[in-house]
């Protein structure tokens, strides 16, 4: 099980940011909500830093691109990002991959891969 982390959630299903939040909150992690690439970048930039964010890829104002543009922008320590995506093609997730998403996790989302995904990141940042 990771460690407590500081997460942003960002996709415009406002109930697939509530359920995930929710779930996060309850396994003692610091989970705040983004429903739009606009309020994720302003939260990148106004709140103090977080370890991960997790991010759907397409939005109508925008996409997942953007929000991982916004998390190469912060200022340091950077989140680790992640993807999520029930309807990508292919160069999307390679261009996400090439631009430093760690992990891409598929729609319909499974809660329990969530928890996996977050297990990575920790190793990840603990090795780096």
């Amino acid at each position: 099980m990771s460690s407590a982390m500081r997460i942003l959630i960002v996709d415009d299903e406002f109930c697939i940011v509530d359920e995930v939040c929710d779930f996060l909150r309850r396994r003692g992690h610091e989970a705040v909500a983004a429903g739009s690439v606009e309020e994720a970048s302003r939260t990148l930039e106004n709140a103090p830093p977080f370890d991960v964010v997790l991010t759907d890829m397409k939005m109508p104002q925008g996409s997942g691109l953007d929000v991982l543009r916004a998390c190469n922008r912060a200022r340091p320590p950077r989140p680790t990002t992640l993807l999520m995506t029930g309807q990508s093609d292919d160069g999307d997730v390679e261009r996400a991959t090439a631009e430093g998403v760690l992990s891409v996790l598929w729609k319909p989302l499974s809660l329990r891969r969530i928890l996996e995904a977050l297990d990575v990141v920790e190793r990840y940042r603990a090795a780096c």
